[in-house]
């Protein structure tokens, strides 16, 4: 018997009791802020690097009139670090979660996104309950109730468990 056939048993694995609370959710959000900060820095730091051997400035010596000068003679090369970082950010925030159905800080904290039936997401479900929780994102402060739901959860009829 599966688990939608049986409603005592998926009210079970829907109780509030398991259900991420908003300190477990600050503890996943803390650990993608630090991960993602990390990454961009280090990425941040390959791009200049890059940018400032690639350049015909003659101020390399000088980082601020290096800049000035990179920016009016080669803007390229600044349109192309801004789009490398803005990847890194793609790929951290969106790409790869929707892969894994949850982001790095979720799997340290151990949190697992479950739909109204407690199946697992669809690729395509996940990107929704993210574009939702875009839009409503400060009504993160409903995970501290006693239903430990958001408003984005509502909407995109997902839950996320602590198990």
């Amino acid at each position: 018997m599966e688990l939608r056939d049986d409603p005592e048993l998926q009210e079970r694995f829907l109780h509030p009791n398991l259900r991420a609370g908003g300190w477990i959710r600050s503890i996943a959000l803390f650990y993608d802020l630090v991960i993602l900060t990390m990454a961009l820095y280090m990425t941040s730091a390959l791009t200049t690097i890059w940018m400032m051997t690639t350049t015909n400035s003659l101020f390399i010596g000088d980082p601020e009139r290096a800049r000035q000068d990179i920016w009016e003679n080669e803007p390229h090369l600044f349109i192309i670090n801004y789009a490398i970082l803005g990847a890194v950010f793609l790929i951290y925030q969106v790409i790869y979660p929707a892969f894994k159905r949850r982001s790095i800080g979720m799997m340290i904290a151990d949190l697992t996104l479950v739909d109204e039936q407690r199946q697992e997401l669809t690729k395509w479900h996940y990107i929704k309950r993210e574009c939702w929780k875009l839009l409503l994102f400060p009504t993160f402060f409903l995970s501290f109730g006693k239903n430990r739901r958001t408003l984005y959860d509502k909407m995109s009829k997902t839950y996320l468990m602590k198990y």
